[in-house]
């Protein structure tokens, strides 16, 4: 009830396109979220390997996520899927098949990034991957799927500074911008160093469109309401 009043009311004040990261919620639910005004929704499947999925997430099918993230296409979302890389036991067959599923269930977005691991979880121990893997899983989505939207993750922009323009020239070809205000951004501590964690909204997107001028390329949205 809550999130529904939170998007009702969005809806009322302001003429955007309100994408959901909620996880896994009943159809039911999202049903309801989509007829309140919600028009996109991101829900990874983390892992096209079964056994991977299932480590990581006990007492929980893959297929099950995977019937969800078919399901929000069904009701009409605009769908953003995809993967970590740099999961335990992973390997680079896997990265390939995460790509190969991603392209399959035809999102509007794809979403990668690195595993950055937290102090306070199971993976605190594994070693966070390198910007140079991930650049070459962006290039190879690039290259599987064509006329894909890619995001560069503020994960993937955590990796090194240069990141997000590296991303960029590596196939990626579309941002997040953190617009949370900075005083509630702590609150959202899902790895260390997050990129952009101190940053003003209005310096984020200077940042972004003097970046992509620079690149030559133009800002555009996803063609939504």
């Amino acid at each position: 009830a809550r999130v529904l009043e939170i998007i009702r009311k969005i809806r009322q004040k302001y003429a955007v396109l309100i994408f959901l990261s909620l996880g896994e919620r009943s159809e039911s639910d999202y049903q309801a979220f989509f007829d309140a005004g919600v028009r996109g929704a991101l829900l990874r499947f983390e892992s096209a390997n079964p056994k991977i999925y299932s480590a990581l997430r006990p007492k929980k099918k893959l297929e099950d996520r995977l019937k969800l993230i078919k399901s929000l296409k069904n009701i009409g979302y605009l769908v953003a899927t995809g993967f970590l890389v740099g999961l335990p036991n992973e390997t680079d067959t896997d990265i390939l098949n995460n790509i190969k599923l991603t392209k399959k269930l035809k999102p509007e977005m794809y979403s990668f990034g690195p595993l950055i691991p937290h102090l306070d979880t199971p993976l605190a121990s594994l070693k966070k991957i390198r910007l140079a893997k991930m650049l070459r899983v962006i290039s190879l989505a690039r290259i599987i799927d064509k006329k894909s939207r890619i995001l560069v993750t503020t994960a993937t922009e955590t990796l090194a500074k240069p990141a997000k323009e590296k991303a960029l020239s590596a196939g990626a070809n579309s941002l997040m911008i953190n617009v949370t205000p900075i005083d509630f951004r702590r609150l959202y501590d899902i790895y260390p160093n997050r990129r952009s964690r101190n940053i003003k909204v209005e310096t984020q997107i200077a940042r972004s469109l003097k970046l992509l001028y620079r690149l030559g390329r133009a800002p555009t949205d996803i063609g939504a309401q």
